[in-house]
């Protein structure tokens, strides 16, 4: 015993030396929610957080500096000065303004943690004169519910603050109670709804569903129904000319196509649940449109989304085997839709699963998602988030904004230090614009309504803020405070390269950025090459 001394003495030095050292940088965070003053004349934007989600805020910061470029409003100046303090226990701080206006707006990031939660901030802020402006919050669907009932759930003096929602897409929200009994006809309260003055800039789930399912069942390569080779779009740089169509040739066969698509959801993910609902809704609806294939969905639900890296957890597995045995699983020269509404992880091993099962998954399966894949997920990081090789079936995703919105020549000129600048070649990292790009829209729209055209100072309160949004012009939200349909929905496509054994093929894979024109169809906008493979000496086109 006596020799273990000098080890439990050293074991509690190490112990206390990190614990000073992690409370050195802000991570035991005990402050209590303590808001800042506003300055008389100015207003202020409660951005609400938990302490880790620097990258977020970084993106947002982006966004907000980004937005002095627009025209609209003119004059914008974004002072990011104080946007990154040195100590992580201070509150970063964004400060707008506007030329020919007086008053200014504080765009202040507050930390949630155990001791100052959001039901902490939000009866601080209730109880501070000036209240917000606005809050920004509600990062995922289930944030957004917590944050939306602490607002609902306090007494504001006067006017009440707007919710302003960047990235929670639930339509729904659904009860935590799991073996809770509701009637038939229950339907659970939209996640608008649960606080009278919420405003969303991101899409919802419903509008998601649609357009990806609008844009799938239009195209004919991705149709449900006889399989069509994707084109020489697809692969550009194919050696080997026109025999590298055979393998998908071999797929066109006559034997009328099965009406039977395929849906697996996350029992422990909200999200999952709510997108996975409107996919099968979209589907129907598509359905009835004159030409266009119906189908019937077959839902399979996992327990839990926790699982290993490549290997899908004891259920996933289950699910994909029933799914490869299915009676009606596509046979060769058909192809159906699998509706996979999750996040990187979970999708990746169902599908990396499905094409290890049955190699011919890849041309019988076009699998269909809402926003929880980022773009980054298959460009920048793609060699180990989505390796193509193990993953070659065609994925459909949806994205707020043009995830390629880089700097073009012709365009004003960014900030410094806040450029965007394009992949120089193939296969160059660069991260997808689209988080930068909804932040700037987001900040451009308040700062129209905040700082009105025609007036000289800065608005008086979170009425006028409300007003002016109902006031945009083109619309930008309806009624109900959801962003309008066709106000720049975008899905990406990735293609992945057809293979042919001994042959070589250039890219990996293809992303393909596409844009919906009201009453146009879609527009491809943008294409980039996926290279997650080295060759040497190995060349390839551009965009």
């Amino acid at each position: 015993m006596q020799r273990r001394w000098p080890v439990i003495v050293g074991a509690l030095m190490v112990a206390l030396i990190a614990a000073w050292v992690l409370a050195r940088s802000g991570w035991f965070d005990t402050t209590a929610a303590d808001p800042r003053p506003v300055p008389s004349g100015d207003q202020e934007i409660a951005w609400l957080h938990i302490p880790t989600s620097t990258d977020t805020w970084e993106n947002f910061v982006w966004g907000m500096k980004r937005a002095e470029m627009s025209t609209a409003p003119s004059g914008l100046h974004v002072d990011d000065s104080h946007a990154f303090p040195t100590r992580t226990t201070a509150v970063p701080e964004v400060v707008l303004s506007r030329d020919g206006f007086a008053g200014k707006i504080r765009v202040r990031w507050y930390k949630v943690t155990n001791d100052a939660s959001t039901a902490a901030w939000v009866k601080a802020l209730a109880a501070r004169t000036p209240i917000p402006l606005a809050v920004v919050g509600g990062w995922s669907s289930d944030r957004a519910r917590e944050l939306a009932e602490a607002m609902a759930g306090v007494e504001w003096p006067g006017q009440k603050p707007l919710l302003l929602l960047a990235t929670a897409t639930a339509d729904f929200v659904y009860p935590d109670k799991e073996h809770e009994n509701y009637q038939a006809d229950y339907q659970p309260p939209k996640l608008v709804e649960l606080y009278d003055r919420s405003y969303r800039f991101c899409f919802t789930n419903k509008q998601m569903a649609e357009a990806v399912t609008d844009f799938v069942f239009s195209d004919a390569t991705l149709r449900p129904g006889p399989a069509v080779w994707p084109g020489l779009r697809a692969v550009p740089g194919a050696s080997g000319g026109g025999w590298g169509m055979l393998p998908w040739l071999a797929e066109l066969a006559s034997e009328p196509p099965r009406s039977q698509a395929f849906a697996v959801s996350w029992k422990d993910d909200p999200y999952s649940l709510d997108l996975s609902l409107q996919f099968r809704e979209a589907i129907a609806e598509q359905g009835a449109i004159a030409g266009r294939p119906r189908l019937g969905v077959e839902s399979n639900l996992v327990p839990f989304s926790a699982g290993r890296f490549a290997r899908p957890n004891p259920y996933e597995a289950q699910i994909v085997d029933h799914i490869l045995a299915h009676p009606h699983f596509p046979k060769r020269g058909e192809r159906t839709v699998l509706v996979i509404p999750t996040v990187t992880a979970p999708a990746r091993r169902v599908l990396g699963a499905l094409a290890q099962g049955n190699p011919g998954a890849a041309r019988r399966l076009v699998a269909v998602t809402g926003d929880g894949i980022p773009v980054n997920a298959l460009f920048r990081d793609g060699e180990f988030a989505w390796p193509v090789r193990t993953v070659p079936i065609p994925l459909v995703l949806f994205t707020h904004t043009n995830p390629f919105d880089w700097d073009e020549p012709g365009d004003p000129p960014a900030p410094p230090g806040y450029e965007l600048a394009p992949p120089t070649k193939p296969g160059e990292v660069k991260n997808s614009t689209e988080d930068i790009q909804l932040f700037s829209t987001l900040v451009r729209t308040v700062a129209r309504s905040a700082y009105p055209d025609g007036a000289d100072h800065l608005i008086d309160g979170p009425d006028a803020l409300a007003k002016g949004f109902r006031a945009l012009a083109p619309t930008f939200f309806d009624p109900s405070g959801n962003r309008l349909s066709g106000s720049g929905e975008h899905v990406v496509v990735l293609r992945p390269t057809a293979r042919v054994e001994g042959v070589v093929t250039y890219p990996d894979a293809e992303l393909e950025v596409w844009t919906r024109k009201p009453g146009a169809g879609w527009d491809r906008i943008r294409v980039r090459p996926v290279v997650q493979t080295v060759r040497p000496n190995a060349g390839g086109p551009g965009e």
